[in-house]
């Protein structure tokens, strides 16, 4: 009987722990697509390292999210918007979706002004 709950324990403790200790809140630099020039992808926001939509970036899609923009060597590295991606997505200050958050609109494209120029660090669409 005391083996029987001392196993029972054993068992409820590892169902417990089972899984990912430290699980990314995002889907990763894989759901992610890198473009250069001016080239963003039907149906994504991108973001461009230079102002008026140049200097390549990364677009995203409906649903698709990064914690760190750094996973896509894109960290601070924002000057500028495009989205089409059909939803209001969002860009954070800080990793993690922490700080200051910007929203940006479907159907609209932006130049950052000098204060929010180069300060993107997280991405949710």
């Amino acid at each position: 009987m005391f083996r029987t709950a001392l196993l029972a324990a054993a068992l409820m403790t590892v169902g417990l722990g089972a899984g990912p200790a430290t699980a990314e809140p995002s889907k990763g630099p894989s759901a992610i697509t890198h473009f250069s020039g001016s080239n963003c992808p039907s149906r994504s926001l991108c973001i461009y390292k230079d102002g008026n939509f140049r200097g390549g970036g990364v677009a995203f899609e409906r649903g698709d999210e990064l914690w760190s923009l750094h996973n896509v060597r894109m960290n601070d590295q924002m000057t500028s918007w495009s989205n089409d991606s059909g939803v209001t997505c969002y860009w954070f200050e800080h990793e993690h979706f922490r700080g200051a958050s910007h929203d940006m609109r479907n159907g609209f494209r932006v130049n950052l002004p000098g204060n929010e120029n180069d300060t993107a660090s997280s991405i949710r669409c």
